[in-house]
Order: structure tokens, then C-alpha cells, then sequence
């Protein structure tokens, strides 16, 4: 049972594949496995991800318009005309925009880029600037990362007689612009080999096409450009993306653009240690703030510039506007998730749709973001400013968030996006019929499945197999991130030992593990809420991530679990069964469960004097119902509301718990706890050897009166049994003692020493007259097997055998 309420899902086993793999590259199952998750399912696509090289890169020419824009490109340069790159206002579109800006210029042209507000004008192409662009002597505008959809501003900047140049890696919806060429390999009549390019990746295909044409080298100076817009824009990173974040981080690295290393100064971050991770989420948040907040031109300057006083003003103001970003952020996520819970949450829907006034614009689709992750449901945003409303929208797995848009378009002004992420204008007027129109469509859509949060494991993990040679190998597979996630690892059987909530607000849950010798102290992130539910002792299953750490100058394995679930109990029905059998420190756990379980407890218990034991020490204030192997179970009660039961003792028989289970308690959802262990069963057959005579038992009294030269056994029985025992056994023994001889015949008033001396030569086949005896025997046999069952059988067979109580 996931804590954390998420399904956890084994990815396919490629045990062939694997062995292949393991062979050629002397690899573990282990990475093999992360290999062939990936699609790598040969040596040479192995190496290839492996070992990243920027000789790996597609040619440019091989995408469609690249040939006709290089040409115009060159065409303006030649003749001195001016370009405008117009781009857009977050990361992918404003390192796009410096790339081109950059190479262009280097290459002698006059070029401007041109950032469009995203409050005053919004998303792409709009008349207003392309009549300023041809009012400025403008004649070359080439788009980055938007206008795919913009076919009415094409006709209009024709019809101004500029040229115009798209280049785009949003979806194409409809009929594409007519305009000059249009780049982008999601174009049906585009062969490029790669689809999932950012608009910074297209941008780097054009500079890198501008550069072959002018018989220059790779430009991998911009790569660090093209890594911000790659990672920004949670691209899959795979193929091209792969090799442009890989070789880009390397560039970051190495300090070339003073932009960087001023940002990096004022968040306080040290480039050498930059992965994608940290790109996306330390370095573009600032860069992402400027349009978020304002305008985006600030950005772009400080990628541009080379004054180094200029840079660190310009990532001090970026900064400033990033942490204002998070404080309207913070306001909004909490009025959002407010009417999401009155609203659609309540009502059940499959998609989250919310309008807001006052909500700022720029940060809807971060605080979209947000509740996606919480709820694991789309979610559309809608900032209301008068009559406008600005929507965006975010998405889960397997639900295309712009098609779905696509079927409301005659409540839209315009829209765009891809699968995961969207963004929109409609008029106030119309935000009720879109909710009805998105909610109908998700319905039908959306299966209930979908809407449970998944976690994909790819591999599992002994104890053995978490150290550092695997830490190191995992570091080949970076960087990491959309496509090429970090790998979710399952390891099972770990025993949990203690916990602690830690961080400023302590919203994060510090655990400990251990597993053959082995001590892990893993982290879940905003993990707290899962407190309650852990209990010291039991075992568990680990999802985790695994990864190289520092403590103290000392390298070290850190660990992030994502999940735990208890790999000691099922779910039968409304019945679970923990299964803790054989636990070392049983009675400290047992006042552990009774103090923090809401519902009373009900325990069986072997005596009376363990019974008293018990309450002494576990009582904690709260009621505890006992059942023993004394109680007149007849008579015996539990309470309904006892929904948790404990099996501390190994019980001698079935029929002895059945107080705790009958009008069928398991119905309730019941928690049955199984504490007890070997010693349970040792002790038993001792309490059966005096409650019940052995065969053992029987001969020696048999013969020992036989040898006494007695002739009345009814008048010898007592002192025999209790000098054979040792004690006085109980009423109940002598006279089941007493049936069992008088039934074979040794008890007859008036035999003959002949006939009991018969009888004797008969032994122990004798036995088989007495009734009493087979039942003894059938009693037996019964406690050995029920103890075999609960001892060693499956948690499966346990809970079929105690449903039959609740049913009989």
C-alpha cells in the first residue's frame, strides 16, 4: 500500500535484451535496464548516449525552409537591410532570440530583436508591431519560437511588403502561414530526423546553417544560449536536446558569457557545479521573471552584453523580479486551490478550469504547474482584466491540453500550444461555456486511472547494489530531465527504524532504514503528511532516487525517496493484514500502535498473567479489550469499534479468535496485526502436553501400573498422572485421562489381570477403540496445523481463515 496514495508502475522487463546488453558493455543489469527503458537497445546507440558529442548533431539542411532562410538571411546581410528577430517573452523564446541576434551580428548584420509585452500585446505576431517594424526600414522579420499560427499577421506583414520568416516548434494547428519558409520539424512535410526541438534548438540549427554557410565552425558558443531555452521549456531530453544541454552545461561552466556568471553571483550559485536540473530551476526562473513581471527586454540584454558593471545590474533587477513573481505566486496558488476545492474538486471533475480577477498573467501557468502536481489533473488558469481574460493551461500524461482547446475554439480568440502546455485569450463572456466545453471533453476522455499519480520504477535495487560505482555510472546518464527523468529506483524489504520532520517549516520527512547491515536515511520532500502513518519496526518498500552528495568535505550516497509502502501487509476486502511476525521488540511496538491509533484495539493474548503484563505497560489512557486462551469465548464480546486486532500471541487454535471477527468485523475494515513468533509455537505444544494426554503420557502410566501389580487403575490413576507429570493436572485432564482408558478397557471394575494383560499386548493399536482418544489425537492435529498455517503460511491464507469466522 502506497503512503503516498500513488501507483507504482514496474517498467517492461527486458531480461534478453538486458543480458545482451550487460555482455557488450560490461555493464550491471542494473544500467543495462536504464538503457533499454530509454530505447537503447544496442551497443551503438549505448555508446552514442553515453558519450554525447557534438559530431552527433543532425544537418541542419535536412530541415525543411532551412535552405530558402539561409539564402534570405545572407540575401539581408549582403545588402545591409535590416532584420528584426521577434521572439517571445519567456526563456525558450528570449535565448532563441540572442542566439540568432548574436550569430547574425557576427556575421555583419544590422539586427534588433523584438520582444512583445506580454500584457500589452500577449503571445506572437501582432499588426501593431510589424507596421511599426516596416515604419523603422524594416524588411526582414524571422520569428523564433512562435507564429506558426499567426496566418492573418502573415497576410498583413505581405501585405506591407515585408519578408517573413517563421521558425516555430509549437504544434501547427490548420493551415500554415504564407509566408517566405517556415521552420519547423513538426511540420507533416518536414523529414528532419528530430520532432521535439525547442525554439532555442531551431534557433541553434539556423545559426548553425548560417555558420556552414560561411565557412565557419560549429557555433558551440552559443550551445549555452541553447541549453537555457532547451531546459527552460521541459523539452524531452533526448537526441539533439541531449547533446545541446550536455555540450551547453560544459560551456556554462566555463564562464564564457558574463550574463551567466552575474546571475549566477546574485542567486548565489557556483557554475561549476550546474546540471540541467539547476539550470531550469535556479538560473531560467530569472530569466523566465523579466516577461513574467514585465518586460522581457532585460533578459536579452544581459545575454548580450559584455559590460560587466551593465550585467550586474541586470541580473540584479531579474532577481528582484523573481522573487516578486514567487510572492504573487504564492497569493495565487492559494486563492486557485481555494475555488478548485469549492469548485471543480467538489464536483469531481477531470480538469481544474478557474478564472480569477486580478490574477496576474504571468504567473498562472507556474501556479497551473503547481496544482498539476497536487491533484494530477489539467489544469486551465484564466486571468480576468475587464472583458480580457489570458489563459494558460498545463496538462497530465496522455491528455493532449491544445486539442483540447482546439474542440472549443469558437469560445477562444486564439490559443497555441503543444500536448503539455497551452496558452489562450477569451472574453469574459465566454469563460463559462469554455469551462462547460472543457469539463464535457475531459469526461469523456479522461479515465479514472489516469487521474492517480503514477510513479514509474525502472529498475530495482538490493542493498548490495546501492554504492558508489553505481552512483558514478548513473552520472553518465545525465543530464537529466523531461524524457530522460532521473531513474526511480525500487528497493523492497527495508526495516524502518526511525523519523524526523526537518527543513524551515519542517515540511520535509527525514526517515531511516536499514536492510543487512546496511543504514539508509532517506528524504521525502514535502513529505510531512506522512507522518501519521508511519510505524516503527514494520518493513518497507522504497521508490527512491539515488545520487553523489557531500557531507563535511566527505563524498556521500544521497538518497530522495518519492514513496514508501509497507511491504509487510495486503489489503483483503476490508480486511489488511501486517504482517510482523517474528518481530524481535513486539510489546514496545504494540504500545507504539495503541498510542497513536484513534480506534480501540482489541489483542489476544496466550494468559492472563500476559494479559496483565500487557496492560501495564501499553494502556497509554486508552481502552484495550483482551481475549485469552482462558476466556469462555461463548461469552466473549469485542466491542465493534475494536478495528484494530492484534494477534500477540500464537493462538492454539481458530476457534479461539473467534470474538474478535464475528458478525463479520473483516467487513469494517479491520487492521490485523501478527506479532507473535516460533516461541509462540514451542510454548503451545508444551500447554497441550498438560491440557491434553499424550501418547507418551498414557504409555508410561499404562505401563507403570502394569509393573506396580495393581489390580483397580481408577483408584492409582491420580497419583500416576501427577507422579509421571511432575504436577497436579487439572480436573478436566484426569477425566479425559480417565474416558480414554475406561474406553479401552483398563478401567473395568471387574477385569482380570488376563484381560488387562491382553489388552497391553494389544497396545497401541488398542488406542483406536477409544473415541476419545482419536478426538484427542483429531485436537492435536488440528492446533499443529492451524499453528503451521499462521506461522508459516501466506498473508493470503491467513485472511481466508479468519473471514471464515465472521462467515460461520
Amino acid at each position: 500500500m502506497s503512503l503516498a496514495g500513488k501507483q507504482w508502475i514496474f517498467k517492461t522487463d527486458f531480461e534478453q535484451e538486458s543480458a545482451f546488453l550487460s555482455r557488450e558493455l560490461s555493464f550491471s543489469p542494473v544500467l543495462t535496464r536504464l538503457l533499454l527503458n530509454r530505447g537503447i537497445d544496442s551497443p551503438e546507440k549505448a555508446r552514442t548516449f553515453l558519450r554525447p558529442a557534438i559530431d552527433h548533431f543532425h544537418s541542419p539542411w535536412q530541415m525543411q525552409g532551412m535552405e530558402e532562410t539561409v539564402a534570405r538571411l545572407f540575401k539581408a546581410l549582403k545588402k545591409g537591410e535590416n532584420i528584426i528577430v521577434h521572439g517571445d517573452y519567456d526563456a525558450d523564446g528570449i535565448s532563441a532570440s540572442v542566439i540568432l541576434v548574436q550569430m547574425l551580428r557576427s556575421l555583419g548584420g544590422s539586427v534588433a530583436y523584438y520582444l512583445p509585452n506580454r500584457f500589452a500585446e500577449g503571445y506572437g505576431l501582432h499588426p501593431d508591431s510589424l507596421k511599426s517594424f516596416q515604419e523603422k526600414g524594416v524588411s526582414l522579420v524571422i520569428t523564433v519560437d512562435c507564429g506558426i499560427s499567426a496566418v492573418e499577421e502573415a497576410d498583413y506583414a505581405l501585405s506591407l511588403g515585408l519578408d517573413l520568416i517563421i521558425t516555430d516548434h509549437h504544434e501547427p494547428l490548420g493551415s500554415l502561414p504564407s509566408v517566405l519558409a517556415v521552420i519547423n520539424p513538426k511540420q507533416k512535410s518536414c523529414s528532419y530526423p528530430f520532432k521535439d526541438l525547442s525554439g532555442a534548438g531551431i534557433a541553434f540549427k539556423i545559426a548553425s546553417a548560417l555558420a556552414e554557410k560561411a565557412g565557419r565552425d560549429l557555433p558551440v558558443d552559443l550551445l549555452d544560449l541553447a541549453a537555457l531555452g532547451t531546459a527552460a521549456d521541459v523539452v524531452p531530453l533526448i537526441d539533439e536536446n541531449r547533446l545541446i544541454v550536455s555540450a551547453g552545461l560544459e560551456i556554462l561552466k566555463q564562464k564564457r558569457r558574463i550574463g551567466f556568471q552575474a546571475l549566477a553571483d546574485v542567486v548565489n550559485f557556483d557554475l561549476g557545479n550546474l546540471s540541467a536540473t539547476a539550470l531550469s530551476f535556479i538560473l531560467a526562473p530569472s530569466i523566465n521573471a523579466a516577461g513574467r513581471m514585465g518586460e522581457a527586454g532585460p533578459a536579452a540584454e544581459l545575454l548580450l552584453t559584455d559590460d560587466q558593471k551593465r550585467a550586474v545590474i541586470l541580473a540584479g533587477e531579474l532577481h528582484d523580479a523573481n522573487r516578486q513573481r514567487r510572492d504573487v505566486e504564492r497569493k495565487i496558488l492559494k486563492e486557485a486551490e481555494k475555488a478548485a476545492l469549492k469548485g471543480p474538486l467538489a464536483e469531481d471533475e477531470k480538469i481544474i478550469v478557474l478564472a480569477g480577477t486580478g490574477w496576474h498573467h504571468g504567473v498562472i501557468g507556474i501556479v497551473a504547474s503547481r496544482l498539476v502536481e497536487k491533484y494530477n489533473r489539467p489544469v486551465v488558469l484564466i486571468a480576468l482584466d475587464g472583458n480580457e481574460g489570458r489563459g494558460s493551461a498545463r496538462s497530465i500524461s496522455g491528455f493532449d491540453i491544445t486539442e483540447a482547446l482546439a474542440g472549443s475554439i469558437s469560445f477562444l480568440e486564439r490559443f497555441g500550444g503543444h500536448e503539455q502546455a497551452a496558452g489562450f485569450s477569451v472574453t469574459a463572456d465566454n469563460i463559462e461555456k469554455l469551462q462547460d466545453s472543457l469539463y464535457c471533453y475531459a469526461r469523456a476522455r479522461i479515465k479514472a486511472e489516469q487521474l492517480k499519480p503514477k510513479l514509474y520504477l525502472e529498475a530495482e535495487l538490493s542493498g548490495d547494489d546501492i554504492n558508489f560505482s553505481l552512483v558514478d555510472r548513473l552520472k553518465q546518464f545525465q543530464p537529466f530531465g523531461e524524457g530522460n527523468p532521473a531513474p526511480l529506483f525500487f528497493s523492497s524489504n527495508w526495516k524502518l527504524k526511525s523519523w524526523r520532520l526537518v527543513g524551515k517549516d519542517k515540511k520535509h520527512l527525514k526517515i531511516k532504514v536499514s536492510q543487512n547491515g546496511l543504514t539508509l536515511d532517506p528524504i521525502i520532500f514535502a513529505g510531512a503528511y506522512l507522518e501519521p502513518l508511519l510505524q516503527k519496526h514494520r518493513k518497507v518498500d522504497l521508490a527512491m532516487k539515488i545520487k553523489e552528495g557531500f557531507f563535511r568535505q566527505e563524498k556521500t550516497i544521497d538518497v530522495e525517496a518519492r514513496d514508501l509502502r509497507y511491504c509487510d501487509s495486503e489489503d483483503f476486502e476490508a480486511m489488511e493484514i501486517v504482517d510482523l511476525r517474528g518481530l524481535k521488540n513486539r510489546i514496545n511496538f504494540l504500545k507504539e500502535l495503541v498510542h497513536n491509533k484513534e480506534s480501540n484495539t482489541a489483542i489476544f493474548v496466550s494468559t492472563s498473567a500476559r494479559m496483565k503484563e500487557i496492560q501495564n505497560y501499553c494502556s497509554c489512557g486508552k481502552k484495550l479489550c483482551f481475549l485469552t486462551s482462558g476466556s469462555n469465548i461463548e461469552h466473549r464480546i469485542i466491542p465493534a469499534n475494536c478495528k484494530n486486532v492484534v494477534l500477540y500471541d500464537l493462538p492454539l487454535s481458530v476457534n479461539l479468535l473467534r470474538p474478535l471477527f464475528v458478525d463479520d468485523r473483516s467487513g469494517e475494515g479491520t487492521e490485523v496485526y501478527l506479532l507473535y513468533n516460533e516461541k509462540d509455537r514451542r510454548r503451545n505444544r508444551a500447554l497441550i502436553e498438560y491440557s491434553l494426554p499424550t501418547f507418551e503420557i498414557l504409555k508410561k502410566i499404562v505401563f507403570s501400573f502394569s509393573a506396580s501389580g495393581g489390580s483397580n487403575l481408577s483408584e492409582q490413576l491420580a497419583d500416576l498422572v501427577k507422579n509421571t507429570l511432575g504436577f497436579k493436572p487439572a480436573d478436566s485432564y484426569l477425566r479425559r485421562m480417565e474416558e480414554i482408558l475406561g474406553e479401552i478397557g483398563l478401567l473395568q471394575e471387574h477385569s482380570s489381570a488376563e484381560d488387562r494383560s491382553e489388552i497391553l499386548k494389544s497396545w497401541p493399536a488398542c488406542l483406536e477403540n477409544s473415541p476419545a482418544w482419536r478426538e484427542v489425537v483429531g485436537l492435536c492435529e488440528s492446533c499443529e496445523q492451524f499453528q503451521y498455517l499462521y506461522l508459516e503460511g501466506s498473508r493470503k491464507e491467513i485472511a481466508a481463515s479468519l473471514k471464515t469466522l465472521g462467515e460461520s
